[in-house]
C-alpha cells in the first residue's frame, strides 16, 4: 500500500496532469500571434517551448516559452514568458481567464506581487479558447504539494516560517486594497445573489453542483449525496449569517502556499486569480489555514510551520483590522471543502480511500467551526 507521502503527492499528480495533455499549442499559432503585439520588442526569430511536466496548476493550461527576438540594435534577446490557457471547464465551468487578465493588470500598480501580464488572446487564436501571456517570474516555481516538493521544502525550518508569515502578510495587504479605486467593477457581476457575500457563495454553490450533482456516483452515490449534503448545509448557514454590515474586499480566492513563488523568505508572486472575487479578507485567511491543514494531513511533521495563532497574529498586524472571524472561519473551510470534493471526485478507483479520507476530515472541521445555535 502506498505511504502517506505518496498518497498526498498522488493527488496532485492525478489533478494537475488533466491539465498538462489536453492541448497541444501550436509554435506556429503562438507565432503568429507574437508578430501581431507592437511591444514585442524586436522582430521574432524563433521559439522554445518547455514541455517539461509542471507541479502544479489544476484549472488552466500552463505553457513555458522562450522567443527570441532580434532588437533594433540588431542584439538577440529572450524573453521569457508564460502562456496560460482556458481548457474549457476542465475543473471550474465557470472559468473566466478573461477576468484573470483584467484583475492582474489592475494589481500591477499596488503592493500586491502579481505577474505582469503583457497580452490577452481573447478570441482564442492559439489554443482555441482564451489565452494570456505573462513576463515569467524570476523565482523557483511553487510545488503542487508545498509541503512535499518545492522551495518551502528546501528551506530551512526558520526560513520555511518566515516564507509563509510572509505570505499570509501579502494577503493581507491585497485586503487592505479598496476595489473602488480600481477597475474591477466586472467581479460584482460574478454570481447571483442581493449582495457581494451571497454572489461570492452562490458561484461555488454552482461549481459543487455541477461537479457532483444529484444522482452522481454511480454505485457510490450514497457516498456523494452525504458529501454535497453537507456543504449545502453550511452553505445555508452561511446564507442566513452574512455580515450585512460589511463593504466587498478584494479576495485571492485560492490563497494557497502552492500558488505563491518565493525569493528567499519574500514573496516574489502571488499567482492564479481564477478564484478572485469581491469577499472578505478574513475568509481568505481562514481558507489559506484550511489549506495548510489539508496538505498537511497525510504528511510527516515539520519544522518551522506556524501554528495557526501565529498565522492570525501576522496577518492582523499587517491588515490592522479583524472582524467576524467566526463567520469567516466557517465560509474560508466550506470552500475548500467545496473545491477538495471536487477535486477528489474526479480522481481513479484506487485512490477512494484517500478521498474519503480527506473527506473525512473536512466533515470534521466543518463540524468544529460551523457556530452552535443557541
Amino acid at each position: 500500500m502506498a505511504s502517506s507521502d505518496d498518497d498526498a503527492l498522488s493527488v496532485i499528480r492525478s489533478m494537475t496532469g488533466r491539465t498538462q495533455a489536453s492541448v497541444a499549442v501550436s509554435p506556429e499559432r503562438v507565432a503568429d500571434f507574437l508578430r501581431k503585439q507592437d511591444d514585442l520588442g524586436g522582430k521574432l526569430i524563433r521559439l522554445e517551448f518547455d514541455d517539461k511536466r509542471r507541479r502544479s496548476g489544476a484549472s488552466s493550461g500552463t505553457q513555458l516559452v522562450d522567443a527570441y527576438i532580434t532588437a533594433e540594435d540588431h542584439a538577440e534577446v529572450c524573453r521569457k514568458l508564460v502562456f496560460r490557457y482556458d481548457l474549457g471547464g476542465t475543473f471550474f465551468f465557470q472559468y473566466d481567464l478573461v477576468a484573470q487578465f483584467r484583475v492582474m493588470k489592475a494589481l500591477r500598480k499596488t503592493p500586491v506581487p502579481v505577474p505582469k501580464v503583457l497580452w490577452l488572446d481573447a478570441a482564442g487564436e492559439i489554443a482555441g479558447l482564451p489565452g494570456l501571456f505573462m513576463e515569467r517570474v524570476d523565482a523557483p516555481a511553487p510545488g503542487g504539494q508545498p509541503f512535499a516538493e518545492g522551495p518551502l521544502v528546501d528551506a530551512p525550518p526558520e526560513q520555511r516560517r518566515q516564507m509563509i508569515l510572509e505570505s499570509v502578510r501579502t494577503f493581507a495587504r491585497l485586503h487592505q486594497l479598496d476595489p473602488k479605486t480600481l477597475p474591477l467593477d466586472f467581479l460584482g457581476r460574478r454570481g447571483t445573489g442581493a449582495d457581494f457575500i451571497a454572489r461570492a457563495i452562490d458561484w461555488d454553490s454552482k461549481e459543487l453542483m455541477h461537479a457532483i450533482p444529484a444522482g452522481f456516483g454511480g454505485d457510490r452515490r450514497a457516498f456523494y449525496d452525504g458529501v454535497r449534503g453537507e456543504l449545502l448545509g453550511v452553505r445555508d448557514y452561511l446564507f442566513a449569517h452574512a455580515p450585512k454590515d460589511r463593504e466587498p474586499e478584494i479576495a485571492h480566492g485560492d490563497p494557497n502556499l502552492s500558488n505563491l513563488m518565493f525569493r528567499g523568505s519574500e514573496v516574489a508572486a502571488l499567482l492564479d486569480w481564477e478564484l478572485c472575487h469581491l469577499g472578505l479578507g478574513e475568509a481568505d485567511l481562514a481558507y489559506c489555514l484550511a489549506g495548510m491543514a489539508h496538505f498537511l494531513l497525510l504528511m510527516k511533521p515539520m519544522a518551522g510551520v506556524p501554528s495557526d495563532d501565529d498565522v492570525i497574529a501576522a496577518y492582523k498586524a499587517e491588515r490592522g483590522s479583524f472582524r467576524d472571524w467566526e463567520f469567516c472561519r466557517l465560509w474560508g473551510e466550506w470552500r475548500l471543502g467545496v473545491y477538495q470534493a471536487m477535486g477528489f471526485s474526479r480522481l481513479p478507483p484506487d485512490m477512494q480511500h484517500v478521498e474519503e479520507m480527506y473527506w473525512n476530515n473536512t466533515k470534521d472541521r466543518l463540524g468544529r467551526f460551523m457556530p452552535r445555535e443557541g
